[in-house]
């Protein structure tokens, strides 16, 4: 980390920062220069001490090399997770946080030149709040298809986007509305971040494609009763690359989110940030193959519509084949898992006459492990 020195109005370097700024990346090191330049043009107040942590999952470009290069500029360290995944960097960057507030953002973002000082003053008008989140403006990168242009601020291409706006007034969040933040884009007081972790078993990484690893934390967080505040001046812009301007991009996304709702209601029913959708989750119970043969409908749907010119329509019934192959494809890790955990054999540790303790003990832990699907 730089010398707090280094940079106008921070305190003597024994003293903890106010905010931890945490962003996350693998092999991004282009976009994160971009991010990088971006946070070192920031307006920060003279008066506020805070730093800047790179968590690199893992890279192998040179994130670090560009990451230091604004050492002079930020007050910058780079922390390094091998695990991959994103949850398993987020959780690395909460346990090297050393701000009293961390501000989460992305590595494809360009910070708005006040983002920072507008959620250090929400953070002064509101100390009892402990959740905090911000506006996301999608930019799209040229040349776009125009069919994209001209839905981009329309559902559902505005949830592939990330875009977030409850307009221009402070708010609290609400988590029945469906008013929270999203992960390019809020701030959590850390004494209660740190009791929540985020889900290894959700979270884009190299081994899996589910989302809402920081929704589903935030849903943690204030779910027993916690506050939070929208701060609309707190804005970043997501830059929004040509590849994800797409119709596989969209169908793939919307696969995630299949994917992300059954694996959520399978391992904690009614009890995560989705559980209050009951349109979303009737369409769980589908099975495999009503929900194959759902998304060959939909595709066949979705290609009739647009081939007639009806692309508005045309994106919805690809978001609905998106989620059913979603949905299938996570019904069959599941089943899979549960024949691999049937398949194993069980280990007699009983080793005592019957009706000893050591046969009862062996006993229970047989029968544990055989209603395990996991």
């Amino acid at each position: 980390m730089v010398a707090p020195s280094a940079f106008p109005g921070m305190r003597a370097e024994n003293t903890l920062p106010d905010i931890t700024v945490l962003i996350c990346t693998r092999n991004r090191a282009a976009q994160l220069r971009r991010a990088l330049g971006s946070a070192a043009r920031m307006d920060v107040p003279r008066c506020l001490l805070w730093e800047l942590v790179v968590v690199d999952n893992g890279s192998a470009d040179d994130t670090e090399q560009v990451a230091l290069e604004y050492s002079d500029r930020l007050p910058i360290r780079v922390v390094r997770e091998e695990a991959p995944g994103l949850s398993h960097a987020r959780n690395r960057g909460v346990s090297e946080a050393q701000g009293r507030y961390i501000c989460w953002t992305d590595d494809d973002v360009v910070l708005d030149r006040n983002w920072l000082a507008a959620y250090a003053s929400a953070f002064e008008r509101h100390p009892e709040a402990v959740v905090f989140g911000g506006r996301i403006k999608p930019i799209l990168e040229p040349p776009s298809p125009a069919w994209f242009l001209r839905f981009a601020d329309v559902w559902p291409l505005t949830t592939v986007l990330a875009h977030r706006d409850f307009g221009a007034s402070p708010a609290p969040l609400d988590l029945k509305a469906g008013v929270i933040p999203w992960g390019a884009n809020y701030a959590v007081r850390s004494a209660e971040q740190r009791k929540v972790q985020y889900e290894p078993s959700l979270g884009v990484s190299p081994r899996q494609r589910r989302l809402a690893e920081e929704t589903e934390a935030i849903y943690q967080i204030m779910k027993p009763g916690a506050y939070g505040w929208w701060v609309p001046d707190a804005i970043v812009e997501h830059i929004i690359p040509r590849r994800r301007q797409t119709l596989s991009y969209v169908f793939d996304y919307f696969t995630s989110y299949g994917e992300t709702l059954s694996h959520l209601e399978a391992t904690r029913p009614g009890g995560h940030h989705l559980s209050d959708n009951q349109s979303e989750l009737r369409k769980l119970r589908s099975g495999i193959l009503v929900s194959c043969l759902l998304v060959a409908v939909h595709t066949l749907m979705f290609a009739a519509a647009w081939l007639s010119g009806a692309t508005r329509r045309s994106l919805h019934f690809l978001m609905r084949a998106g989620f059913y192959a979603g949905v299938a494809a996570e019904s069959k890790t599941r089943r899979a898992a549960a024949k691999h955990t049937a398949s194993r054999p069980s280990i007699d540790l009983s080793v005592a006459a019957p009706g000893s303790m050591n046969s009862t003990v062996g006993s229970a832990a047989r029968r544990e492990s055989a209603s395990t699907t996991f």
